[in-house]
């Protein structure tokens, strides 16, 4: 017998046995093994050890160690079943030959992926019958054929058949009741209620009416209905609820929308706050439209407050669904590489649960543009684009379809299939700020400086405050028109500046010529953005400058004492 793919008698190993034997394992040159299972063997290890091993499935490994694409069918494509079997066997071989040196031992089970490390003087773990890789799959053994039972024996045949099928699925129930449920969950939902006095209550009205509307364009969120909630079909979702409450109010020259958030389970205020805007003559519909898309903007937007409040739940690493999602986008705005390589496993597992998730296919997307820009691999870029595009036919209208598509076509050099694509996007998202400001910064770089310009200031008068694409491109404008101090007082208004804005900031003060000043600000820019050379060459890497601009900018970065990439070309990576 076996648990857990360890046979009768072997002792597991500790933990920090496991991993040192996982890396001698790795860094050995006797063990002769294929680039790809190379790349297969270390990511079963990491993932093994980042905690992950509930999401090393046929699935997951199809797409991040084989390329496939998203629509990757494990029963209909034995690749990794077949590449699992050949590593098994050059692990086999490998094991036999140092079988006289002490130490741990590196097995993969079959029908499992999840590696076990036992003590290397006991067998390798046995082919177990019925065992499955997955649940509702094949197994990933398939065995011959049996010749057809002839004569009186036909029925003892059935009968062990029957026997056989018997245990192998009490086996398969057995291995579906321990493997452990990835916890998944949905967008939250949220209800609205509008007090006014009698005076305005026709005035509250619409303005609740028109906030529903606001807020479904953001597709983070789902307004309740008066119908019963139904329970997905996927195993362990875990749904939200949120109350927004808010009250309205005019005079003569203002109008105000009070709100507060509350967790529907709980009762617990989350969040209260209070929008005002003065009413100029004549513009009262449009002071309105104003105010609802503030508070919005402010609830429903990636970063807004529900989502936050989402982010910040206590939930696994392994967690799908709309959770993963946001952790995605959170990790593709930070462009955190522990982030995005955490987001890229667990979207595809979402994907793999849901394959209609249009907003999964989307911010993987968007991962994958990031994980391509870091490696150099334009590989991504393409299975990006797929997924952005499969996406954009299920989710026409989304937001985030429109980011992906925006940034994957623009990645690729497809700028002007980009820029319809942001286009359509902010047509059907007009409060959307953030969507607004990417589109300006790709509309910039590619030469139409005037019009990313006014879209930069536009997204900034739609959300009341800067945004870093938008003041991104108002700063990089006054630097390529050797506006330097000008660029330098809008890098210092940026609230939280990222490390992009920060080296622009540092090029600007830097073509000042000021040493003095440059060399306190790099001190202090690198205590708060450890990765300031490797920000300068993603800045290069994945954007296509105008070569004055390039220019201009490798001058700035230069003088700042900052290292430059060396770049052959002005093309798409």
């Amino acid at each position: 017998m076996a648990a857990n793919g360890v046979s009768s008698g072997a002792r597991v190993v500790s933990e920090e046995e496991a991993r040192s034997e996982a890396e001698r394992l790795l860094a050995d040159p006797r063990l002769h093994v294929s680039d790809r299972h190379r790349a297969f063997l270390r990511y079963i290890v990491d993932a093994r050890f980042e905690g992950r091993s509930d999401t090393i499935k046929a699935y997951s490994i199809a797409i991040d160690v084989f390329n496939r694409p998203a629509s990757f069918d494990p029963s209909s494509d034995p690749i990794v079943r077949i590449e699992a079997t050949r590593l098994r066997e050059s692990l086999q071989k490998y094991y036999g030959q140092i079988a006289d040196e002490p130490g741990a031992r590196l097995d993969i089970p079959r029908g499992r992926y999840v590696p076990v490390f036992v003590e290397r003087d006991h067998p390798s773990c046995p082919e177990e019958e019925g065992e499955l890789e997955d649940v509702g799959l094949p197994t990933e053994e398939p065995t011959q054929t049996a010749s057809r039972p002839y004569g009186r024996n036909w029925r003892h045949a059935m009968i062990g058949g029957a026997a056989l099928l018997a245990v192998s699925l009490a086996a398969g129930l057995a291995y579906d009741a321990a493997s452990p449920k990835l916890p998944d969950t949905q967008k939250p939902f949220i209800t609205l209620s509008m007090n006014a006095s009698e005076q305005h209550e026709a005035a509250g009205e619409a303005v609740m009416e028109d906030l529903a509307v606001s807020l479904a364009r953001f597709g983070t969120v789902r307004l309740q209905s008066d119908t019963p909630v139904s329970r997905s079909s996927r195993d362990e979702v875990q749904q939200s609820f949120y109350r927004i409450k808010m009250r309205y109010a005019e005079d003569e020259s203002s109008i105000s929308l009070w709100w507060q958030v509350s967790d529907a389970a709980s009762g617990e205020a989350v969040w209260t706050d209070e929008e005002r805007r003065t009413v100029a003559a004549g513009l009262r519909n449009e002071t309105m439209h104003d105010l609802v898309f503030a508070v919005s903007r402010r609830l429903a937007r990636p970063a807004g407050i529900i989502n936050t409040v989402e982010l910040r739940r206590n939930l696994p690493a392994s967690t799908i669904g709309n959770v993963c999602v946001l952790r995605g986008e959170f990790a593709v705005e930070q462009r955190d590489a522990a982030g995005l390589k955490a987001a890229r496993s667990c979207l595809a597992a979402t994907i793999a649960a849901d394959p209609t998730d249009a907003d999964a296919m989307a911010t993987l997307a968007r991962v994958y543009v990031w994980i391509g820009r870091a490696t150099g691999d334009d590989s991504y870029f393409g299975r990006g684009l797929e997924l952005a595009n499969r996406a954009a036919t299920l989710s026409p209208s989304s937001p985030r379809v429109a980011l992906a598509q925006l940034g994957v076509q623009y990645q690729l050099g497809q700028n002007e299939i980009s820029i319809s694509a942001g286009r359509r996007g902010v047509a059907l998202n007009p409060e959307n700020a953030d969507l607004l400001a990417k589109l300006s910064m790709v509309v910039f770089l590619t030469g139409h400086w005037e019009e990313g310009v006014q879209l930069a200031r536009q997204a900034a008068e739609i959300a009341g405050q800067p945004i870093r694409d938008a003041s991104f491109v108002m700063i990089l404008d006054e630097y390529r028109q050797e506006r330097y101090a000008q660029a330098v007082s809008l890098a210092r208004q940026v609230p939280a500046p990222d490390a992009p804005t920060t080296v622009l900031k540092l090029a600007a003060i830097a073509r000042l010529g000021d040493r003095p000043v440059t060399e306190q600000e790099i001190a202090a820019a690198r205590l708060q953005h450890s990765d300031l050379d490797r920000t300068v060459a993603a800045m290069f890497s994945g954007a296509r400058y105008d070569s004055d601009l390039r220019n201009a900018l490798r001058a700035g970065i230069s003088e700042a004492g900052l290292k430059m990439p060396e770049l052959a070309s002005n093309g798409a990576m």
